[in-house]
C-alpha cells in the first residue's frame, strides 16, 4: 500500500450526522434498503433543482475526527457533493455546507466495512513514515460496497487524510 497526495477541491455538499457501529448499519440487507439513498431521495424531494453528480463524478464520504482511529460506536458525518446549495431540512436531517479544499494523503483499502479502522490506522502509519502531519478530519469515500458487490472482500474504500 502506498499513499498518493491529492488536491481535493472545494465543493458544496449536503451533510448529516449519524451514530453507528459500522458502515454496514446504513444497509438493511434483508429489506434491500440503503438509508443513505433514502436521505438523498428526501433531499431531492425537498430540493428538486439540486443535482448530485452521476458516477464517475459523484463524491460522497464519511468523516472521522482528525487523528482518531474509529473503534466501537462512531459519531460520523456523511457528505454528498451537489451542484448548489438548497434549503436545509426543516427537521435537521441534513443541511448544506461549503467544504474547503484540502491536500490529502490517500490510499485504497479493500475488504469488509468492519476493517476500515485497520485501513485508517495503516494510513496514519504511512503518513507518519512520510513525515507529514494530519491537518483535518479523516474521510472515507466508498467506491464499491454492498450496492454493487456481493462479496465483502471486494468492497473498496479510498481513505483520505488531510495533511500538511
Amino acid at each position: 500500500m502506498k499513499l498518493e497526495i491529492k488536491d481535493i477541491p472545494e465543493h458544496i455538499a449536503y451533510t448529516a450526522e449519524y451514530d453507528v457501529d459500522c458502515y454496514d448499519d446504513f444497509f438493511d440487507f434483508e429489506a434491500g434498503t440503503n438509508s443513505l439513498q433514502n436521505l438523498e431521495d428526501l433531499m431531492h424531494e425537498e430540493n428538486p433543482d439540486v443535482v448530485v453528480p452521476e458516477i464517475p463524478n459523484d463524491y460522497n464520504y464519511f468523516t472521522h475526527p482528525a487523528g482518531v482511529i474509529p473503534e466501537g460506536r462512531m459519531h460520523i458525518h456523511y457528505y454528498d457533493m451537489v451542484d448548489r446549495k438548497g434549503k436545509d431540512n426543516p427537521d435537521g436531517k441534513y443541511r448544506f455546507v461549503t467544504v474547503p479544499a484540502v491536500k490529502a494523503a490517500t490510499m485504497f483499502w479493500e475488504g469488509p466495512n468492519r476493517t476500515i479502522p485497520e485501513g485508517i490506522a495503516r494510513a496514519f502509519a504511512l503518513i507518519e513514515e512520510a513525515g507529514l502531519e494530519i491537518a483535518g478530519d479523516t474521510r472515507t469515500s466508498a467506491i464499491h460496497g454492498p450496492w454493487d458487490r456481493e462479496d465483502e472482500a471486494e468492497y473498496l474504500m479510498e481513505i483520505q487524510v488531510p495533511v500538511k
